[in-house]
Order: structure tokens, then sequence, then C-alpha cells
């Protein structure tokens, strides 16, 4: 009798639990079409998407738990699709990942999408989104570890409660019209790794207590209206490894706690206002590869402890107030490929190991340097700074005769040492320089004629001869083939 209770119990709940089963399946179903329904698709992406389908888990965009065949990711990145992002979304109660991005999208953000508790990404960047980031978002943000609403125009205060999102590691809201002061609350999020905010209208005094953010590999608070100093604590972020609080209003000096930040391999801090000596501190931070403090106010001579970053690979301090000479410890540095400390007010000679060090780039314009420009090496010698590409010595005081052998330059494409005091012959070597596009010798007191060995110079495009004491004839192809400035 009891065998015939569990067939009859069997028979009857088997047909409960498909419809059950049906229905859940069809929750996704249904969602994914009320979704679609919101939305233009001018290039038919979604043609998969039928109502009639058991399942969507075949869907494009679309992919499912193999073991619960329920909708786990949606990603639709760069579908031309535009229209709101509408509530059936909201019935994916089992969405991991949720990837929107580079589309057309407009409207608001839905403060509901963070409550969907599985969701651990969400990706709206590169749309035309608007309006302000609801508050709403972060109190209920379930197990979210990366979040994206980049390249949109949301506008209004970052949500003083996102430090609620506990789970973050990831977080950028860069190029929007965000406004308002840094919550800070955002320092508790410990688990952030990444954090870009950069390119807002963002303003205040950046708060204390970064150290919290011990896990923070890169952040970048850039083109901003940040003012104040840069946080003591800074260096308590030990696994930074990229720094950029470029083109803001921050003043004052490097805190000294950026000693501890050995693993930094860039710090771009230009366009501010930090001013006073350059600290010899900056020279512990080994890791460095990038460091780009242009467009400042420091002033004082350049530490030779940067003689010490020997993974640098790009060093800017132009546009400071710089004095004294360019340290020779930089010639330890033997990765360093572009070096521009123009606009500042060095003096002394050029040195030598430019030359030789393997540099790409060389910028030291608009300052005082002064003397000879030694020819290069001797002509027998395998030239290493073949790599060169430019050389711009211009608006110095450098004396005597360009170097007869500066041909040996085989990979430069600009050469500008104008506005200086040079004297004599352009040498006849100009002409093997193949790659040169611009030559500058403009505003010196070179005489004689134009080589015309110039002509060998097949990639030349501008030239520029002005304000000099040059006679003869000017030789026809320069004249037809390229731009000249002689007069």
């Amino acid at each position: 009798m009891g065998r015939l209770l569990g067939i009859f119990a069997f028979l009857v709940l088997v047909p409960f639990f498909v419809r059950s089963l049906e229905t859940t399946l069809n929750d996704d179903v249904l969602g994914l079409i009320v979704f679609k329904a919101d939305l233009q698709d001018p290039d038919s992406k979604l043609i998969s998407w039928n109502e009639d389908d058991d399942s969507p888990c075949n869907w494009v965009g679309v992919k499912c738990d193999p073991k619960t065949n329920r909708v786990s990711e949606l990603v639709l990145e760069g579908f031309s699709l535009s229209g709101r992002i509408g509530r059936g979304v909201l019935q994916l109660k089992f969405l991991r990942k949720l990837s929107l991005s580079n589309n057309n999208f407009t409207g608001t953000i839905n403060p509901n999408l963070a409550r969907l508790e599985g969701l651990r990404v969400i990706d709206l960047s590169d749309n035309r989104l608007s309006g302000p980031i609801p508050d709403d978002f972060f109190r209920q943000c379930g197990s979210l570890r990366e979040m994206s609403f980049a390249r949109n125009n949301l506008s209004g205060q970052i949500p003083q409660n996102l430090g609620s999102c506990s789970t973050l590691a990831t977080l950028n809201f860069s190029s929007n019209q965000l406004s308002g002061p840094l919550p800070s609350g955002i320092w508790s999020l410990n688990g952030l790794r990444s954090l870009d905010l950069s390119d807002n209208l963002l303003e205040g005094v950046i708060p204390k207590g970064m150290a919290g953010l011990y896990n923070l590999r890169s952040i970048n608070l850039q083109k901003n209206r940040f003012s104040g100093q840069l946080p003591d604590d800074i260096g308590g972020c030990s696994l930074l490894k990229l720094i950029d609080f470029s083109e803001n209003s921050l003043s004052g000096s490097l805190p000294d706690s950026m000693r501890k930040l050995t693993m930094c391999s860039s710090l771009s801090l230009h366009g501010n206002l930090f001013s006073g000596e350059l600290p010899a501190m900056i020279g512990e931070m080994r890791g460095l590869e990038t460091l780009d403090l242009s467009r400042n106010i420091f002033s004082g001579g350049i530490p030779d402890s940067l003689g010490n970053l020997q993974s640098l690979k790009l060093l800017n301090l132009s546009s400071n107030g710089f004095t004294g000479v360019v340290p020779d410890s930089l010639c330890n540095c033997k990765n360093l490929l572009i070096m521009d400390f123009s606009r500042n007010s060095l003096t002394g000679n050029l040195p030598a190991w430019i030359y030789g060090l393997g540099l790409q780039k060389v910028f030291l314009s608009e300052n005082r340097l002064s003397g000879v420009i030694k020819n290069p090496f001797p002509l027998s010698v395998e030239p290493s700074y073949s790599i060169l590409q430019v050389l711009d010595l211009s608006d110095n005081a450098f004396s005597g005769e360009i170097p007869r052998n500066i041909g040996t330059f085989s990979n430069l494409q600009i050469l500008n040492v104008s506005r200086n005091s040079l004297i004599g012959l352009i040498p006849a070597s100009i002409g093997d320089l193949k790659a040169v596009t611009i030559l500058d010798l403009s505003e010196n007191r070179l005489n004689g004629s134009i080589p015309s060995e110039i002509w060998d110079a097949v990639s030349l495009k501008e030239l520029r001869l002005e304000k000099n004491f040059l006679a003869g004839k000017i030789p026809l192809q320069i004249e037809k083939c390229l731009s000249l400035t002689y007069l």
C-alpha cells in the first residue's frame, strides 16, 4: 500500500516540478525579452533572442551556468544598442556579470541593479547615461567586485555611502561630469585594487586616511580640480604601481612617506602647483619607470639620487624652475629612453653621456646651457647613439660649431639647435641624416653656403635657416621639395 502511495505521489508531483522548472527558465527568457523591448538594435545583433525559446542559453551575448541553466552573464559590448537599460535585467536573479559597454544607452542608472545579489561585475562604460549616481545604488551592493561607469555623462556628487561596497576591487567613474568632494568613506574600501576617477569636476582636498587602501595597485585622479597637499599617509599603500594626480591644483611638497613606494612604476604629477626642492627620497622609489613632474613650480637643483632609478624609461621635469647642472648620476639610468628638462633654468655644459646612454628623445630647450656641442664620438666607434630620434637643444647659449659628424645620428628625425650662438659652416654630414624630417638651425651665427649634400637627407620636410649669416644660392632641389625658411 505504501509503495502505491509513493508512486501516486510521484505521478502527481512530477508535473508540478516540471512546471516549476519551466517557470524558472522562462523567468530568464521573459526578463531578456522585456529588456530587448526597450532597445533599438540597428545591426540586428539580438536576432537570435526568440521569446518562443525555452531557454536563452544559446542566445548571442548570453552565458548560462551549466549546472543550473540560469543566466550568469550578459555581455553585449559594442553592439550599437540604444535606448534605456530597462527593468527586464532585474529578472535575471542569478546574474554575475553585466557588461553593456560601448553602446549608446541613455537615461539614468537604475539603483535596483545593485540588488541583484550575485552580481560581481557591472560595466556600463562608453555610453550616454546621464544624471547622478543614485545613493541607493551602494546601500545593497551585494558582492560587487568590479564597477565601471566610465565615459558617460553622469553628474552630481559621488554618494557618501560608496564605502558600503566593501567587496569592490575595481572602481572606474572616469570621464564624466561628477563634481563635489571625494567622499571620505572611499578609503574604507580596503579590498580596492584599482581606483579611476580621472577627467571629472571633483574638487576640494583629498581626505586623509588613504593608507586604509593597503591593497591598492593603481590610483588615477588626473584632470580634476583637487587642491591642497597629497595625503601624508600615501606611503601606506605600499603595493601601489601607478599614481596619477596630474592636472589638478595640488600644492606643497611631496610627502616623505612616498619613499616607501618601492613597487611604484609610474608617478605622474604634472600640471599642478607643487613647489620647493625635489626631495632626495625620490631616488628610493627604485621601481619607477615613468616619472613626470612637469609643469609645476619645483626649484633648486635636480637631485643626484635620480641616478638610483635604474629602471627609469621616461623622465620629464620640464616647465619648472630647476637650476644648476644636469646631474652626471643620470648616466646610471641605463634604461632611460626619454629625457625632458626643457623650460627650466639649467646651466653648465651638455653632458657627454647623453650621446651614449641609448636615449631616444632628448629635450633641453629653453634653459641656460652653454659651451660647445661636442662631437658625439670618434667616427671609428660604432655608435649606441644611433637610437636617438629627437634632439632639441634650442633656446640656450651654446656656442662653437655644429659637430662635424652630426650625420652619425642615423635615426634622428628632429634636430633643433635654433636660438643659440652657433658659428661656422653647416657640416656636409648633415646629408647623412636619412631619417630627419625637421631640421631647425635658425637664429644662430652660421655662415657660408647651404651644402648641396643636404639634398641627401631624403626624409627632410621642414628646413629652417633664417636669421643666420648664410650666403650663396639655395640648392634648387631643396627649394622645390620642402618647406624652407631661409631669410
